[in-house]
Order: C-alpha cells, then structure tokens, then sequence
C-alpha cells in the first residue's frame, strides 16, 4: 500500500511538472512567434518602403531633368513660336530635338518623349515634328488640360507607339509649369518601361511569385509581374478596399477564402501611388517552423528531467517524510518513550522537512518578485498593442489595466509622442532609457494632478520616443484637445526644468472609440516627423500640417539651380544668402523630415556634379551613408543649413583650387607652345624631349597638354609643321624634299603622307590649285 502511495505521488508529480512545461512551452511559442511576427512585419515594412523611395528617387531624377529642359529657350521657342517654314525655325526645331536625344542618352530609360504646342498645333519627339492634325490623335493632349494638377505619373499608354512596350509609366507636364490650365501653352509627355518599377521587387522576400503591385490614387494597377493584371483595378480583388484609402505605409490581414494573407503597403506623397505587397500566411508561418521545432525538442529534454527529478526526489525528500509519520505513528502507539537513537532520527526528518518547506517559501517569493518585475514589460506590450490597434476592444483590455497600473475611461482618446531633440549630443550618452523613463514618469504624475478630468499612461517605444495615451471624462472635442495641448506644454516644461534636455510633443487627432486610437496614434508619428521644420521643443498639431504649395515648389527648385550656378561661380557670399532662402522656402513648404533629408541629398549631390571634381565626388559617393546619417540627425533646419554651407564652402574651396590648377598649367602648356613654335623644325622635338626641358613628367605632361589645347601632342605639332609647309610651297621656290626637311622631317615619304592627311592633297597639288 505505500508503494502504491508512493507511486501515485510520483505520477501526481510527473503530471503536475508535464503540465506546467507544456504551458511554458505553449506560452513561450506564442509570446515568440508574436515577436517574430512583429519583427517580420517590420522588416517587410521598412523594405517596402526603401523601395518606394528607391522608384521616387529615380522618377523624381527624370523630372528635374525635364524641368531643367523646359526652362531652356529652346522649349520657351516651341511653345510660343507659332509655325513657320523659315529655316531659322527648323533649326530651333532641331536644337530641342537634340536636347530630347541627349536626355534619353543621359537617362537610357526614357522610351520616348513628346512636346506639344498650342501657339502651332505640332507634336515633337526626337525622330518627327508635324502638326498633329495629320499623323497623331489630339484627344490625349486634350484630356490634360483641364486638370488642376501641375505634374503627374500615370501608366495609361497616351497613344500606341510601334516598337515600345506597350505597359508604360508616363510623366505628363505643362508649359509654363505652375499655371492654370487656362494658361497652359503646351504639355510634355515623357514615357518609361513599366519594367523599371516591376524589376525592384526583387529584393522582397517572397515578391518573386507576382504578389507585388503599384496602384494609383484610383487603385489602377499600374506595375505587375504578370503583365494581364496591368490596368485592372484593385478593387476586383477582396484586398482592394481594405488598403486603397489607407495613408502612408502599415499592413493588414485579409481572408482569401479559406486562406489568410498578409498585405503590406506602402503610399508615395511624390507620385501619389501605394505599393501593395501581398504575403499569405503559409510563407509567414514557414519562418515561424525552428521556433516550434526547437521549443519541442527543449520540451522533451525537460520533461525527461522532471521525471527524473520526481524519482530522485522521491527517493531523497518523500521516503524520510514518510519514515517520519510511522515513527510519530509508531511514537503514539507506544506507552513508553522511543530510545535515543529514534528521538536522533526524528530530529533529523524533522530538520530535512524544515529545508524542503524553506526551498518551498523562497521559490513562491521569487516567483512574487519575478512577477513585479515583469509589469513594466507588460505595460509596454498592453500599451503598444491598443496604439497600434492590436487590441481594439475594451472589454478584453481592461482586466489587464489593474494589474500594469493603468486607468483610461471607455472613449474619447489622444495619442502623443514625446521624442527626445538633438540626436547628434543624445549619441554621445550610452543608455538613453533613463531619460525616457523619466519623461514617462513625469507624464503620468502630470495626468494625476489633474485628477479624474483624464487618465492614461506612457510607455517608452524605441530608442529616441515615449508614447503618451490620453483619455477623457468629457465628450467635448474640441476641449479635449486643449486640454491636450495644454497638457503637453506642462510636460514639455516639467521635462526641460526636472530633466534638463528639451523633446518634441506631436498630438494625434482626437478618437471617441477605443479601436480608433491606432488612427490617433498614426497621425502622432506624422506631426512627429516635421519636427525638423518646427524645431526643437516645440508641439506640433495636425493644423500645423499644411500641403505642399506647387509654385513654392517651383521656386524652391529655382533657387536649388541659382545655389548650384554660385558654386559654380565661387561665389560663398551669394551661397550662404540662397541656402537661407532655400531653407526660408522649405520650412514654408513644410516639408516632412524624410523629405527634406533626401531633399538636401539630392542638393548635395547635384552640386557635387555641377563642381566635376572627381576626388570630390568619390568622397560624396563613399560617404554617402555618413552624410545622411548626419542630416538625419541634425536637430532643427538652421542645423541642416549649417552643414550644408559647410559642405558648399568646401566644394568652392575644392572649385577654386582646382581652377588654380588649371591655371598653372595653362601657363605652363603656353609656354610649351610657344617652345614648339620656335623649334619645330628639329626633328628630334618629342614628347620625352620637352619633359626634360620643362622638368616634367611625359605622361602629366601629355594629360595636361590634351586638356588645354583640346588636342593630343603628336597632333598638334603636326598641324604647327603642316601649316608652315603649306607657307612654304605657296611663297617660294623651295622643293618639297627640302620643305619637309626645313618642317622636321627626315623622311620625305612620311612627310607627304601627313601633308595629304592634312590638307586633302599632295604638296604639289596643293601648290598648283593655290596658284591657280
């Protein structure tokens, strides 16, 4: 009967340990593959959108140089000179054809290009002008003019071209560009392979099987692997709806009959598109197959050890236990007391129960202090999940309230996020947590003074930014956010005076349902990324958000070509004054700082080109991740102008040098040819020759030579020596023999030879047909 006791406590045992590593290892799949899964949805997100700046980078390129073209007086001439048959005009014609021929050279992407022009009813690309009332339909021309936009991609085919694919992506612009339509002298019609964008899918995990789209602002769509699809609408796809109206970049989940997918997307503030990125669950869950694999075998490992546990413990901690009771048994049925050797062997169970009950007190208080730890993490990862809508019920959210020390009443929610300023000092600091930390501290401390007019919490969510989530006892919109911004102008002045360093507070839009704050909290992140414009320690609202201004734009580019020309200029006073007016201009543009990152890259870059400096490009070009990671970085626009005048003055100080250069050898190369003036009758004079006269390396000598005169060496002394024979045969009566002798020629062969390459003809006809 004791042996069946003891059994059966082994097999509670055992099942109890089975139990509890079962849960472990089901709680553990769970919580990792949700980390995975995040971190999945991460990366496919920040691919995406590299992508989406990768295709913005290339289009945007194309349309700076079409508007370079546009501002030349070769197209001012095509789209307002009225037709003639005048030669001059086909000249001009031709001169803006040739323009079209060197920008497909430039950029070998460009199918084709069209101009046409309303003062002469004409239709030009780099092959043909004609009026198109001949050859060409005008009804594509026409649709555009009516439109309000100043630019625009779109992949519609605008007419059928022979030898073209017929999937293209086009750039439709005015002339003038910023006009109204009504003003509109002409358009210009730039078409490009689809296959540009459709080709940088590659890099996406699984995007080799065709789950890769661009759709436009109608969900059209416009670039696929499988060139059917191109031109039918999203919308005949359940995924349509769910992601066409979506902004700037996230996911989703989507049914597909029985099948669930992932649907990544990714919007373009430039072309107006969304790349769509379809991922089904199988693919996702395939990453997610080592984590299982692994956590069943460590599964395994540990219940063969708790079975082995239970035995030995057995043996050493539950047999003496049960000893123990037969002796205290055995202890009552006995009128007389035990012996001394019993009472030591009493003594000693007793001693081994007290340690097994001491292990047992010390395992629950661990267990206590591990639980309280793990709050903060906890609230972390309740919080994020309402923010970016994880959890969308109350109901189901609320019973772990309580227990992370949160208190938010059913509806009416803010979301702000506070993020640290200046990066460039913050990186200098090895452990940013404690900062933020405290700023989370302060916050909600902030929120109980103001007792039950509104709870919520703050969480810290990445290296630089705390995320603050509000919610109010009153209804009342409009109070609700101010009450927001007063709130958030408290923190701001808590945080400077208590922790001393500034953070920037963006206020998302005001939600009344719980399962709408992910959309507050989307709108938090953008107001957060004009920080750059706003400046340090600043709040900054939805309504300090404006569009973009097309003719600011515009002239925001003009000033960009002006800054270019004063380098080129070596002009450092002028520079400094149109880098304050282009950042004037920006901030009024209220650019995003994204935008105004890779809107400075592009600045440095096309000023880099515009200098030709090779060395100076290579540096640009090698250190094109620290140069952006420094605009990144920097704090406020008045930062990013100073490292940009640091970086022009330095390329005009590179400019200036260079020119001292060229000057030198200028110098040195005039008189080298005044040398060869005076002794090019030796026929001795070579290349290697003058190198020891001037002391001089032959090849330097040589690249400087060509680079001054536009010719090589032997070249140029040819003509010195063929000019001078070509005087000779015409003013006296010299024989040729004794003219190439007289012009450094030993051999008269060769001589004759170089003369008729030169000239067309022999000495002797040469000599006869001047005469004549």
């Amino acid at each position: 009967m004791k042996r069946n006791m003891a059994y059966k406590i082994q097999m509670i045992y055992a099942s109890l340990f089975i139990l509890i590593i079962a849960s472990t290892v089901l709680i553990s799949y769970i919580s990792g593959t949700e980390r995975l899964e995040r971190e999945v949805i991460d990366s496919n997100l920040q691919m995406l959108n590299q992508i989406n700046k990768r295709m913005e980078s290339t289009l945007e390129e194309i349309d700076r140089a079409i508007i370079q073209m546009l501002q030349t007086g070769d197209a001012a001439f095509f789209f307002n000179t009225p037709r003639t048959g005048d030669p001059e005009y086909l000249i001009r014609l031709d001169g803006i054809q040739s323009q079209i021929s060197g920008l497909k050279r430039s950029y070998p992407v460009i199918q084709s290009m069209y101009l046409y022009s309303r003062a002469n009813e004409m239709l030009l690309s780099e092959e043909l002008y004609n009026p198109t009332s001949e050859e060409t339909d005008k009804h594509w021309i026409s649709t555009f003019y009516t439109e309000n936009f100043y630019y625009k991609w779109t992949a519609n085919p605008l007419f059928m071209e022979k030898n073209v694919n017929r999937h293209t992506v086009t750039l439709i612009r005015f002339y003038p560009m910023a006009d109204k339509p009504k003003n509109r002298k002409g358009v210009i019609a730039v078409n490009l392979p689809e296959t540009i964008l459709s080709d940088m899918f590659s890099d996406l995990q699984f995007g080799n099987s065709g789950n890769v789209l661009i759709t436009d602002e109608q969900g059209t769509i416009l670039s696929h692997a499988d060139k059917s699809r191109i031109g039918r609408n999203i919308a005949e796809y359940k995924l349509g709806g769910q992601v066409l109206f979506e902004k700037d970049s996230g996911f989703t989940r989507h049914k597909n009959g029985k099948a669930s997918e992932w649907v990544f997307y990714s919007s373009s503030a430039y072309t107006g598109w969304k790349l769509v990125y379809v991922v089904s669950q199988g693919q996702m869950s395939g990453l997610f197959l080592a984590i299982r694999n692994i956590l069943l075998a460590l599964a395994g490992i540990m219940v063969l050890l708790s079975v082995g546990s239970v035995v030995l413990v057995n043996k050493t901690w539950f047999t003496p236990m049960e000893r123990f009771i037969n002796k205290v048994e055995s202890l009552f049925s006995k009128r007389d007391g035990g012996t001394a050797t019993g009472a030591g062997s009493l003594r000693r169970d007793f001693n081994r129960l007290e340690g097994t009950i001491r292990d047992v007190l010390t395992g629950y208080s661990d267990a206590v202090r591990q639980l309280q730890e793990s709050k903060p993490a906890l609230k972390l990862q309740i919080l994020f999940d309402i923010v970016t809508g994880h959890r969308t019920r109350y109901d189901l959210a609320k019973p772990y309230f309580d227990h992370i020390g949160l208190e938010l009443y059913l509806g009416h929610y803010i979301v702000m996020i506070a993020e640290l300023d200046n990066k460039v000092l913050l990186e200098k600091i090895s452990d940013l947590n404690p900062y933020l930390y405290a700023v989370c501290n302060v916050a909600e401390e902030l929120m109980k003074e103001r007792g039950e007019a509104l709870k919520g919490g703050a969480v810290q969510i990445n290296e630089y930014q705390a995320v603050i989530l509000i919610s109010f006892l009153e209804e009342d919109a409009v109070a609700n956010m101010e009450q927001a911004v007063t709130f958030a102008q408290s923190l701001l002045d808590a945080v400077q005076k208590y922790i001393k360093h500034s953070v920037s507070i963006g206020i998302g839009s005001y939600s009344r349902r719980f399962a709408d704050i992910k959309d507050s909290y989307q709108a938090a992140q953008e107001c957060i990324h004009y920080k750059l414009v706003a400046g340090p320690g600043t709040i900054i609202t939805g309504n300090d958000i404006s569009a973009l201004d097309g003719a600011g734009l515009m002239e925001l580019f003009d000033l960009a070509d002006q800054l270019q020309e004063a380098v080129w200029q070596t002009n450092p006073d002028k520079v400094a004054e149109l880098l304050s007016a282009i950042f004037v201009m920006a901030a009024q543009c209220r650019f995003a700082d994204k935008t105004m990152v890779q809107f400075a890259l592009q600045l440095i870059y096309r000023t880099g080109k515009k200098v030709a400096d090779p060395a100076l490009l290579e540096r640009l070009q090698s250190g094109h991740m620290e140069i952006e990671g420094r605009l990144a970085r920097t704090g406020s626009l008045s930062d990013m102008r100073e490292y940009l005048l640091e970086l022009m003055e330095y390329m005009v100080e590179a400019l200036v040098e260079k020119r001292n250069s060229k000057t030198k050898a200028d110098e040195l190369i005039a008189r080298i040819t005044a040398y060869i003036s005076l002794h090019y009758g030796q026929s001795g004079l070579s290349l290697n020759l003058l190198s020891e006269e001037f002391a001089i390396s032959s090849n330097h000598l040589s690249k400087i030579f060509k680079q001054s005169t536009g010719i090589n060496f032997v070249d140029y002394v040819i003509a010195i020596r063929m000019q001078e024979a070509q005087r000779l045969l015409l003013e006296g009566p010299s024989t040729v023999n004794q003219i190439a002798e007289q012009v450094g020629y030993t051999n008269v062969t060769s001589f004759m030879r170089s003369f008729k390459k030169f000239s067309g003809m022999t000495p002797s006809e040469y000599r006869q047909a001047e005469r004549a």
